[in-house]
């Protein structure tokens, strides 16, 4: 008790509750101000460290010195009473001074300036804490700012932004964009975590915007940064957590190690377990463990596969670039034959360059192997389920069975972008548009930024006749920057816009190669047709895939139609014909998907007017077409144009209306457009669609 009252006697206690309020103030406001002036994380460690030894440094001063009128004093040199000095002569023993210390001595100057002092700063903290809390930040977050990110981050979204590459070598900066979509597709397979999709991250990739504008974008509350610095056989990865909504830093780490697989998957493990703990979501071990699944020892095939990973995005898909990264892909699989998330990658863009036509039947079998191989490798991995789900979807159309795979992949990780963008893939293909609708929506949830989604959606909505949704979704990827010009074409090509299409063409469209045709074709303009056969709109290198080699051909046919030079257009078909007898298979892309964008088997007879062979090609399809029902409304139609040029209108009509059934009288739209069914116009059945199309737009009006 005598040296707790010594304690309080020499103010150590003031002090030291002094001290504390004002530590508690310093380091609120440098949390505020140092992201202002964009200081390293190192910076408020280094301030926290000095506050802390301060501390221990005042409490030890208050103890050997006290503040007077006549300056600052050794205690022993201080009288008890009226801080006077005390000679040796007067000097006591500490604890008797005590003692004999009068009832009064809390009252002495020094005190009570201390008192003072102590009052002030807690008015000032209190102040600085009601108008942080309750002016600046919402009043639902009375807590610290880390609190109240962790609370509502329950239920949050993580933005990981680009890593910066800060590497000497221009190089080296595809190795900083593959670790930071590495590091995404891991992050959001962990169960719990909501991460945005790499494709919407990247559109900040040299952004100005700040940390809470980004986070209002996409609606995200806790947001990764990071840069990274290859030196030789080293790497420099630095990495900061920060809370979105008042772009305070949660958490930073500078990870200086040895360039290997080890050390990056252990930083990955390092990362996604301070992004989960500032998201309240528990990574378990197996959350742990697949962080590195899959994976490969070999620090050149990880390269390699980065590359690869970066090459084979969807949205930036060409043939060019699917060849490079399977090419990528290869090489890692060389180093490391047991790199099972390489062979479930490469199966990816195999299928994906199969059903884009980028490749023939060989790249499908290709594709086969490599998703065999993945099975064999990592049958429980998340990569290996996905390479699955696209071969039962893009490789067989078994909706069911890539639906099955999809709801496996969902399960694990309830909020993983990519498998419910796949899911409204399948739907679609299986005639379930609004679950296909609810599925993209999901898709945004995490993702909300993908403009290729978002594309997809407006896309069905379009199809399907809810112009208004579709022109909503259109203003989103607008809003976002998104790249619209082919896409407006057919957007208003398909609305029956023929002169605003046309003027929406500003080159050749990789993915659409005929699109600028079939618009010229349907305004029957001889001038614009002339144009889209120019290779300045179809270049010669877009003019025939292994799929479909007659595509330009049957164009020029076509072209010679509408000019009115049958002799010459029916020499060109048959010539047309010849090759494909010759051929082992006169029609390698079949009634796929696909062959919407360039020729089906019926085309060719219909132009001859051969009505044997149109009937054979239906026949064809209906035994042999797997049940695809997001195309079999241009099948039909590419099987109504043929039967009505080659004299069977009744069949022709029958097509029609089949159509008309399924997606409703929008689909007239596509009918009043094509050249094809010209002689069906006055036909009592053609006019009878004519009429519930009007009645429909009136509805719509």
């Amino acid at each position: 008790m005598r040296f707790l009252a010594e304690l309080q006697r020499r103010n150590v206690f003031r002090m030291a509750s002094l001290y504390l309020v004002g530590a508690w103030l310093v380091v609120q406001v440098a949390a505020t101000l140092l992201p202002v002036f964009d200081a390293p994380p190192w910076v408020m460690k280094v301030l926290v460290i000095v506050l802390t030894i301060g501390f221990v440094v005042a409490v030890v001063f208050s103890w050997i010195y006290e503040l007077t009128p006549a300056g600052l004093k050794r205690d022993e040199e201080v009288t008890d009473s009226d801080g006077s000095y005390r000679g040796p002569e007067r000097r006591q023993p500490r604890l008797q001074r005590i003692d004999n210390a009068a009832p009064g001595l809390a009252s002495r100057p020094d005190a009570r300036r201390l008192n003072r002092s102590i009052i002030a700063l807690l008015l000032l903290a209190i102040g600085y804490f009601v108008i942080d809390k309750y002016l600046i930040a919402p009043p639902a977050a009375p807590f610290a700012a880390a609190s109240a990110t962790a609370t509502s981050a329950r239920s949050g979204l993580v933005a990981v932004l680009p890593f910066r590459n800060r590497s000497t070598l221009p190089e080296d900066s595809y190795f900083a964009e593959g670790l930071h979509d590495d590091l995404l597709t891991k992050l959001s397979k962990i169960e719990g975590l909501k991460v945005i999709s790499r494709t919407s991250m990247m559109r900040y990739a040299d952004t100005r915007l700040t940390i809470p504008e980004i986070a209002r974008e996409l609606g995200a509350t806790v947001v990764l940064e990071g840069a990274v610095q290859r030196a030789g056989e080293q790497v420099l990865i630095t990495v900061q957590l920060i809370d979105a909504q008042h772009d305070v830093h949660l958490w930073a780490e500078r990870y200086d190690r040895s360039f290997s697989t080890a050390s990056v998957f252990a930083i990955q493990v390092e990362i996604a377990a301070a992004v989960a703990e500032a998201t309240q979501v528990v990574l378990s071990p197996a959350d742990t463990r697949s962080l590195a699944a899959g994976s490969t020892s070999e620090l050149a095939a990880y390269e390699a596969f980065l590359q690869g990973k970066l090459m084979a995005a969807l949205d930036r898909a060409t043939p060019e670039r699917f060849a490079a990264a399977i090419g990528h892909f290869d090489r890692a699989i060389k180093i490391d034959p047991k790199f099972a998330h390489a062979y479930a990658r490469r199966a990816r863009v195999q299928w994906a360059s199969y059903w884009f036509a980028y490749a023939d039947a060989a790249m499908r079998d290709a594709a086969r192997l490599s998703t065999q191989r993945a099975v064999e490798l990592a049958p429980d991995d998340i990569e290996t389920w996905m390479a699955q789900a696209y071969q039962h979807y893009w490789g067989e159309l078994d909706y069911a069975r890539a639906e099955a795979m999809l709801a496996r992949v969902i399960e694990r990780v309830p909020d993983y972008a990519e498998a419910w963008y796949a899911r409204a893939l399948v739907a679609r293909r299986d005639g379930r548009f609004q679950d296909s609708i609810d599925a993209f929506e999901q898709a945004l949830a995490s993702d909300p930024a993908n403009t290729d989604t978002l594309l997809e959606l407006s896309n069905t909505l379009l199809t399907l006749g809810e112009f208004e949704e579709s022109d909503a979704v259109r203003e989103r990827v607008r809003a976002l920057g998104g790249d619209l010009p082919s896409h407006t074409a057919e957007d208003l090509f398909n609305r029956g816009k023929i002169e605003a299409a046309w003027a929406a063409i500003d080159g050749p469209n990789d993915f659409y190669s005929t699109l600028p045709f079939r618009i010229a074709l349907a305004s029957r303009k001889p001038e614009w047709i002339a144009q889209a056969l120019s290779t300045e709109l179809w270049p010669v290198r877009l003019r025939q895939f292994p799929n479909y080699p007659e595509a330009y051909a049957l164009a020029e046919a076509e072209a010679l139609l509408v000019a009115g030079d049958a002799a010459a257009a029916r020499t060109k078909l048959l010539a047309i014909k010849a090759r494909n007898e010759a051929r082992p298979e006169p029609y390698p892309g079949g009634w796929d998907s696909t062959s919407a964008y360039f020729y089906y088997p019926c085309n060719l007879p219909g132009m001859l007017g051969d009505l044997a062979g149109v009937r054979a090609a239906e026949r064809d399809w209906l035994q042999r077409a797997r049940r695809d029902a997001w195309a079999e409304g241009n099948v039909r139609q590419a099987l109504a144009i043929a039967y009505a040029r080659a004299g069977d209108p009744d069949t022709a009509l029958d097509h029609l209306e089949a159509i008309h059934a399924q997606v409703g009288s929008v689909s007239f739209i596509g009918f009043s457009l094509e050249r094809g069914l010209d002689s069906l116009r006055r036909e009592p059945r053609y006019l009878a669609l004519a009429e519930a199309h009007r009645v429909w737009m009136e509805r719509q009006r």
